[in-house]
């Protein structure tokens, strides 16, 4: 305990002599031992109350400590993170140099309402590395993770509102369950509640796009409301910009150096300028896949008939897989694309065999059998289904072939009937 101050001492002394005058009297003598302090060491106001001292028997309980202030949220490292995955994965993760770089990731909306899906688009430069995969990975309940394959992720927002982390990855297959990690991105995405008409049906502004041909685009500004647009600027994600009176553009993409198979995504971005008011903006993915040479013989012969209804509902198509005799094909998952009439797309991922039902095993690979859709899967809003088939052959070269099970018939209110469009 720091030694008492002798002026307090003193004034307690004063105090006790003068206990039994009356009480002007006692209040005279607290006026005179104030009064004698020096001024330099006058005590502040709230010093003038002095503090109740416990009795000698008297045990004081230390002060409880003042209450620690919420933890703010700390991101969780990369690498922490980027391990608890590769366990969930049941993976063995290699850092392998390279030169391929995520120059960021581009989101179609700033949030996203729980339930409701978010599209996602990785920006890569640098050199491409032969043979690298491009991945989405991130966790689920239960301590697992899911994936999800190409440079684009139609994410699916959970029911419970929050923060969430997706890792985007460009890897390598190194064989066993050894995977080697060239570059990777995660970001965090805020999921929210939204009440009744926050949706995203229910957005102002939204791009609607529809593939014409390989590489060519037609893209469509859906406005809700009832202000007088007098602009609309396109930015194609490419380089290229235009600007356009009507709400209707056209636009194809080069791809003279995007190899066979190769896909790349293209971020497209709308803004509209209203008469009066701000402006409107909108975000979309296209995706762009490479042919191969004509002289190139295709790696697997595929034969698919067209779907025919089934009896309890939903369609059949008729799927034969024969693979050349020089190597054994070992195929891994089907991805299906859900294309919506506005442009959206809603991707699924599932083990082959889980949606090809296998009637004959052929040599190298090979199979006869089908797929089927269900009706929950073509509901009115879906213009086309899409299954990709990856495999890998012997030497570790990726294989995919693609075909649709579906498609339906376009309404003439929409997009491919409105003509001429204007062009970039």
């Amino acid at each position: 305990m720091p030694p008492e101050n002798p002026t307090r001492s003193g004034s307690r002394t004063r105090a006790r002599v003068f206990v039994g005058l009356s009480v002007s009297a006692l209040l005279l003598a607290l006026v005179v031992a104030l009064w004698s302090w020096p001024t330099s060491e006058a005590p502040s106001r709230a010093a003038s109350v002095p503090e109740r001292r416990p009795l000698a028997t008297e045990v004081r309980s230390p002060a409880p400590p003042a209450p620690a202030p919420p933890p703010s949220r700390v991101p969780v490292p990369a690498v922490s993170t980027a391990d608890a995955l590769s366990v969930a994965l049941r993976e063995e993760r290699v850092s392998v140099a390279s030169s391929v770089v995520i120059e960021g990731i581009d989101r179609d909306r700033p949030w996203v309402c729980a339930g409701e899906s978010m599209g996602l688009s990785a920006r890569l430069g640098g050199e491409p590395e032969p043979g690298a995969v491009y991945r989405w990975v991130w966790p689920v309940s239960g301590g697992g993770a899911e994936l999800h394959p190409g440079p684009t992720l139609q994410w699916r927002a959970p029911e419970t509102a929050g923060r969430y982390f997706v890792r985007f990855q460009v890897c390598k297959d190194l064989g066993g369950r050894r995977v080697g990690v060239l570059a990777e991105r995660e970001i965090e995405l805020d999921v929210r509640r939204c009440g009744e008409g926050e949706g995203q049906r229910h957005e102002p502004l939204r791009l609607g796009v529809v593939q014409r041909g390989h590489g060519a685009f037609a893209f469509q500004a859906l406005y809700q409301g009832r202000e007088r647009i007098i602009a609309y600027t396109w930015d194609f994600g490419d380089g290229s910009t235009a600007s356009t009176s009507e709400p209707l553009v056209e636009h194809t993409y080069a791809l003279q150096g995007l190899g066979a198979q190769e896909i790349k995504s293209f971020t497209v971005r709308l803004q509209v300028r209203f008469e009066q008011g701000g402006p409107l903006e909108a975000t979309a993915f296209v995706l762009a896949r490479g042919q191969p040479p004509l002289e190139t013989p295709p790696p697997v012969d595929l034969r698919v008939s067209r779907w025919r209804p089934l009896p309890e509902g939903g369609w059949r198509s008729d799927v034969v897989v024969r693979a050349p005799d020089e190597t054994d094909i070992t195929w891994e998952r089907l991805e299906r694309i859900s294309l919506h009439w506005d442009g959206q797309a809603d991707t699924t991922t599932r083990p082959w065999r889980e949606a090809i039902h296998v009637e004959e095993v052929l040599e190298h690979g090979g199979f006869r059998g089908y797929v089927t859709v269900s009706a929950a899967e073509a509901t009115s809003d879906i213009k086309q289904l899409l299954d990709f088939l990856y495999g890998h052959d012997a030497t570790g070269k990726e294989v995919v072939v693609s075909w649709s099970p579906f498609k339906r018939e376009p309404p003439a209110t929409l997009l491919e009937e409105q003509k001429p469009l204007p062009r970039k």
